[in-house]
């Protein structure tokens, strides 16, 4: 199997021109319209490598089951790549459009659907065959890059079962998973945090307890979110960081108050998986602890400050505090009969 890179004046031609081009992903069974396009052979030869086969759809997999094989099949087979190489969209881009142009195509339904708008067409494709939205959002976003760095980050070959911790995740809701716990939260890249997460969710599974992503896990990586603002994680040990988790979690589970819980209602509408998320500003800021916070009530049009720390002498947090844990601005709080606007992060 020969892998390309894209040629970089190919890849611009592409991407200023998909408002008039759009179309042919959907309609071209082969990618031999990227030479008319690009005026030329839009490659580069990169490397000679075994000849492999991705999981295809159109078998009795899901296709959330389908992407989690690929995370494995595309690291084992690319793991010569480094992370300048791994973060480069030239290669996922040559990658999407040459050898596995058929495969991303049926992954987004692209051979039996027609777009429905331009603008949804061409931003979908910005991000399912190039990168959009910067490079670490890139590296989550397009559709076989995403699946080598998940594969990367969970591959441990100390392990009987090298990857092991991508089972322990499992492959339900998978683009959800992706997003929250790998490109969310920065500090994912770190494997002594990593670690410790999956600990946290193997302790569970291994209890039998079910847990799942939106009322479980998610909170629990926003607790840890908020408290790396106070406290560097990279200090903690990987049983400490599955501590927070366990004990979070039980919390949520038991009811309790000092749980860090899962977004209001109306939040649960909202898909949060990267695959539907267009527009992802990098410099998010969440609510971590020693953070002052500036809210808006517009019930009484004042204007307040709020310290997000513990209650004096207590390892307890307010019951505000706790709802904006983890939030970032333009959040509202509903809280007391009053509604608490975030404004500001400082």
């Amino acid at each position: 199997m020969k892998l390309y890179f894209m040629k970089k004046e190919a890849l611009g031609i592409l991407k200023d021109n998909l408002d008039l081009v759009y179309n042919k992903y959907f309609t071209e069974k082969d990618n031999k319209w990227l030479w008319t396009v690009c005026g030329g052979d839009p490659f580069v030869e990169y490397k000679d490598v075994p000849d492999f086969q991705l999981s295809m759809l159109g078998s009795d997999m899901s296709i959330g089951e389908v992407e989690f094989n690929n995370c494995k099949i595309l690291y084992e087979n690319f793991s010569f790549l480094n992370e300048s190489q791994a973060s480069d969209e030239r290669l996922w881009a040559g990658l999407c459009h040459s050898v596995f142009y058929d495969y991303v195509r049926k992954r987004w339904d692209y051979d039996s659907k027609q777009p429905k708008t331009q603008k949804e067409a061409v931003s979908n494709i910005k991000s399912r065959f190039f990168f959009s939205g910067g490079t670490r959002a890139g590296l989550y976003r397009n559709t076989l890059a995403k699946c080598w760095w998940v594969g990367r980050n969970t591959f441990d070959g100390s392990l009987p079962s090298h990857f092991e911790k991508l089972d322990i995740i499992g492959s339900n809701d998978i683009s959800s998973k992706i997003s929250d716990i790998f490109y969310s939260n920065n500090f994912s890249s770190n494997p002594t945090i990593l670690n410790g997460i999956v600990n946290g969710i193997k302790y569970f599974k291994d209890e039998g307890v079910q847990i799942t992503l939106r009322e479980h896990i998610r909170p629990s990586l926003q607790l840890l979110n908020a408290v790396g603002g106070g406290l560097i994680l990279d200090c903690l040990s990987e049983d400490e960081i599955a501590e927070i988790m366990i004990e979070n979690i039980y919390a949520i589970i038991q009811g309790d108050e000092q749980g860090i819980v899962a977004a209001t209602l109306e939040d649960e509408s909202v898909d949060t998986s990267l695959e539907n998320i267009n527009d992802i500003d990098d410099n998010d800021m969440y609510i971590a602890l020693g953070n002052r916070v500036i809210v808006f009530i517009p019930q009484t049009n004042e204007t307040k400050i709020i310290n997000a720390d513990y209650l004096a002498g207590t390892n307890q947090f307010p019951p505000l505090v706790k709802m904006l844990l983890g939030k970032c601005v333009g959040y509202e709080a509903d809280f007391q009969g009053k509604t608490y606007q975030i404004k500001e992060i400082r």
